[in-house]
């Protein structure tokens, strides 16, 4: 609460305290804004590793819900070969994810654009997590440390799993249409140079055999 005079200086009214008791700021302020928050209509959709083409490697998400969503304080998440320790992040704040659309992240932005024909939404490093080669576990993960999308298994080298992508892809099937904290194989469709464990053996080449930016 404040206490005030009305006064001029000329035309110009001024509201003039009298004394510092004249302000009391004891009462319940505005509330915070608050930007982070958490959903499972996030997910990833695709990722990449171009047989003819490693530098063209890429991770699409996809954000199924009818609104557009802060990306603030998300991560991306990699856990190369069969490391138990984080390997890399990606911090995603910043970002917004439009509604029922996707968000394209590539660790090398200039070759993506010269072989896809268009920009990512965000361009990282190598040895990111959109620099996999295909036999490395990645996670989703949300302001307040929830896994909201997982693949593959932490601590299992993807090589000859039904989570290995080298020179293919891993693309998520149409119908699912939220995250999933649990790698489950029956969501996905993978081609691989393998096809071991239920995979598909059919390298994948770039840009022909891959949908950056259309989900599926």
């Amino acid at each position: 609460m404040l206490t005030a005079v009305l006064t001029r200086d000329g035309k110009t009214p001024q509201l003039v305290i009298r004394t510092l008791e004249d302000v009391d700021f004891t009462q319940e302020r505005c509330p915070e804004i608050i930007t982070e928050f958490t959903s499972n209509q996030i997910f990833i959709s695709e990722l990449a590793d171009p047989d003819n083409n490693s530098s063209a490697r890429f991770v699409e998400l996809y954000n199924s819900a009818s609104e557009p969503l802060d990306l603030n304080l998300w991560t991306l998440r990699r856990y190369t070969n069969a490391n138990t320790e984080l390997s890399s992040t990606i911090d995603l704040s910043g970002l917004i994810i439009g509604p029922e659309s996707t968000l394209i992240i590539s660790p090398n932005a200039e070759e993506f654009e010269l072989v896809y024909g268009f920009a990512p939404d965000l361009g990282v490093s190598t040895n990111s997590p959109a620099d996999s080669n295909g036999d490395d576990n990645l996670e989703l993960v949300d302001p307040f440390g929830t896994i909201i999308d997982m693949f593959g298994v932490i601590g299992e080298d993807g090589s000859g799993t039904n989570h290995e992508f080298e020179d293919g892809r891993a693309v998520r099937n149409s119908n699912i249409m939220v995250g999933n904290p649990v790698y489950t194989f029956s969501e996905w469709t993978i081609f691989n140079d393998t096809g071991d464990a239920g995979t598909t053996k059919l390298p994948q080449n770039a840009p022909e055999d891959f949908t950056p930016g259309v989900r599926d």
